[in-house]
């Protein structure tokens, strides 16, 4: 008993060493830090459902896929590092120097372990950001010969990486190097205007963002006129009839004029919901899952465009629904198949907790609900859905209301002429 004691307490003595050197480079966990996460891996369930829009294709931004860039795309970057110096005509040193005080604030932007060491890190940071500072200004000044604006498909493939959210620097690294160089134009207005030529932000966002991301979706909640991006309680709703549905019992699509697609409108006295324009393309999945998964992860952000895509993922349930609302010019479909918008639309949610609806858009799903469910509207829905859904309902209804009324003619006649 006595050896086995004198075993115990040393087992016990090496495992207090052991915890006591393990424990002794770790830091407290603080508030502050947790409030400048703003750059997440996707969750596990989310991404094994389809990694594909979340992983970068041509281009890795940042440590979290520092191993995965596209053949040929480091010598790429080092080229646009060295146009950076060269239009800067500062020594490599100065950037050297911000990003190392920066590092402390950089690391803690990122959620997730960082496997890399200091200098390696600091060398990432210098790479990456340089070279997104120098693509966004050769795409402002319309560089003729850079080479991303020779193979557009390449450039293309860059603009979608550098929204991914895995794939980001943050924001205020980008502003503190530009900042170095004294250039007159501010960084944002820059960055606003390359993803604006390629038709993914329209108002440029008043305050900084957090990285590209964020700044996708700061554009569409900027344009609202609804103040639609503050974060607000929320009822789930369940159901919500769906466009043929509601169209058959007689409420009216019309575009609205609105620049965000978040300000969708209903008009009770008329029986008309209002939709901004909606582009899909092979993009749209990318783009606006990236933003929800953000919305997530993100614990500020509030999820406004995850609740307008489950209003959207309500009223669009098969191609008719999407062929109503591509009609009414509210959807333009760039794909050029129908049926891949209606996948799109119901794939953008999946693996996606159900949001709470703030109060306007919960008013707009009560709305629509209670039209459909008018006991007229519901008669004349069900009226239409049997007698008129199809070509051929159609025109077998036109030949029985003409045979009925042939019939009717035919006995009115044979009744006078027994007169």
């Amino acid at each position: 008993m006595e050896g086995e004691s004198r075993d115990l307490a040393i087992e016990i003595q090496l495992l207090d060493r052991e915890w006591t050197e393990k424990l002794q480079n770790v830091k407290l966990p603080k508030m502050e830090e947790i409030h400048m996460q703003c750059i997440y891996r996707v969750p596990p369930n989310i991404r094994e459902y389809n990694p594909k829009p979340y992983t970068p294709q041509a281009v890795s931004i940042g440590p979290y896929h520092h191993h995965n860039n596209y053949e040929g795309m480091e010598e790429l970057k080092l080229k646009y590092l060295k146009g950076f110096l060269n239009r800067t005509e500062l020594p490599i040193r100065e950037f050297l120097a911000k990003i190392k005080d920066l590092e402390e604030e950089i690391r803690v932007c990122y959620a997730d372990r960082i496997i890399y060491n200091d200098h390696d890190f600091l060398n990432i940071i210098l790479v990456d950001a340089c070279f997104i500072i120098e693509l966004l200004l050769r795409c402002y000044e319309e560089e003729e010969e850079d080479p991303l604006l020779q193979i557009p498909l390449l450039g293309a493939y860059i603009c979608i990486d550098l929204i991914l959210l895995e794939n980001q620097l943050p924001f205020f690294v980008l502003e503190q190097l530009y900042n170095l160089t004294g250039m007159n134009e501010k960084l944002l207005d820059i960055t606003f205007d390359y993803f604006e030529r390629r038709h993914l932000a329209n108002v440029c966002p008043i305050e900084s963002p957090k990285h590209f991301t964020d700044l996708i979706r700061s554009c569409i909640i900027s344009s609202s006129e609804f103040g639609l991006g503050k974060p607000e309680e929320g009822r789930v709703v369940k159901h919500v009839y769906s466009a043929s549905q509601l169209m058959e019992a007689g409420l009216e699509f019309k575009l609205s004029p609105n620049k965000s697609l978040l300000d969708l409108t209903y008009s009770k006295h008329d029986g008309v919901l209002s939709m901004p324009i909606l582009i899909i393309d092979d993009m749209t999945e990318v783009l606006f899952k990236n933003m929800m998964v953000y919305e997530q992860c993100h614990p500020s952000a509030g999820d406004i465009i995850r609740q307008y895509f489950e209003i959207l993922d309500f009223l669009i349930n098969t191609e008719k629904d999407v062929e109503i609302l591509v009609d009414k010019k509210v959807i333009v479909n760039l794909t050029g198949d129908v049926n891949k918008v209606v996948t799109t639309i119901n794939n953008l949610c999946s693996n996606l907790p159900t949001p709470g609806l703030n109060s306007h858009y919960l008013s707009i799903c009560n709305s629509l609900n209670e039209f459909y469910e008018n006991p007229r509207n519901k008669y004349k829905a069900i009226f239409v859905h049997e007698y008129f859904n199809t070509p051929w309902k159609i025109a077998s209804t036109i030949a029985a209301i003409v045979l009925l009324l042939l019939t009717f003619i035919q006995t009115v006649c044979s009744i006078l002429s027994l007169f």
